[in-house]
């Protein structure tokens, strides 16, 4: 009779342990730039893994939920989610945390692999090394988001309490986080610094952004100061590529735009469309004007 791990992934377990005896075998380590100086290593499993990473995050983790005031890689929840919390208010803090994903330790995953029913201790002690990668997440595979909003969750409960306490909105996108309210934020940042360095976590200081109403606030890279919308340069940009459309043809804007495909026009299309569906109007109207 195949266990329940067996059934979700579905391979028998003597395949789950062929994986596992070469699973530090089965990433590709790459770096990706970050900066000029600066480099994120992704470290991306072999499809085989890959497979049953993903059937596992279907099957079975997804039946966890990340906390409420998560946005990033929640089925429903978006940056627009995230960043319509915040509008009007005459603070925003942005608050970035260091290495989120290499900082969720295996111990962390282990403590979530308990909450899950009908597995046995083969099953669970399968599962960690599956997800991990020398001891924490691995930046590329396709269940170490979903676990490391699980592994936050008990963070973002101290950091709801912390913002309600201060008179505050809370709400995190991946490393995110965003606060905001009416007052100034004396000691706020330091009382979450406090708070992620108990669970295993570090603030990225140099990250830390403190917006009052009289510059640009910006939560995940919408502005938010009266109303959700995309930076103005964005909104400028797009006009610019939607006239010279208008009066030299698709192909011809296209080819003068650095990067830019047709399926990237029309991405780029939808997620204005998205942000902010009467802005979008306006911009195709104005591209009339230059």
């Amino acid at each position: 009779m195949m266990g329940r791990l067996c059934e979700v992934v579905k391979l028998n377990s003597e395949a789950i342990n062929a994986m596992l005896d070469r699973v530090e075998e089965l990433y590709l380590r790459f770096p990706i730039p970050k900066s000029p100086t600066k480099k994120r290593w992704i470290e991306a499993p072999a499809p085989e893994l890959k497979e049953l990473q993903q059937r596992l995050l279907k099957g079975l983790l997804y039946q966890l939920p990340a906390h409420h005031a998560a946005h990033g890689f929640v089925p429903g929840r978006s940056i627009l989610t995230n960043a319509r919390v915040h509008v009007g208010r005459r603070w925003v803090i942005a608050l970035d945390i260091q290495e989120f994903f290499p900082s969720t330790r295996a111990a962390k995953i282990e403590e979530i692999v308990r909450g899950f029913a009908g597995l046995d201790d083969w099953e669970r002690s399968a599962i960690v090394p599956l997800v991990t990668l020398r001891g924490r997440l691995p930046q590329g595979a396709p269940t170490s988001p979903h676990l490391a909003n699980l592994a936050f969750f008990p963070l973002d409960v101290k950091l709801v309490e912390l913002a309600k306490i201060r008179g505050f909105r809370y709400t995190r996108y991946a490393d995110d986080l965003t606060f905001s309210g009416n007052r100034f934020p004396t000691g706020l940042v330091e009382n979450v610094s406090e708070i992620l360095e108990k669970g295993g976590y570090r603030l990225a200081r140099k990250k830390t952004r403190i917006m009052g109403q009289g510059r640009r606030q910006k939560v995940t890279g919408l502005v938010v100061n009266d109303k959700v919308q995309l930076p103005r340069e964005f909104r400028r940009w797009l006009r610019a590529i939607l006239h010279d459309i208008r009066h030299r043809g698709l192909d011809a804007a296209l080819s003068r735009t650095q990067n830019m495909t047709e399926a990237r026009l029309i991405g780029t299309l939808s997620f204005q469309m998205m942000i902010d569906p009467d802005g979008l109007g306006r911009l195709i109207s104005s591209s009339d004007e230059f």
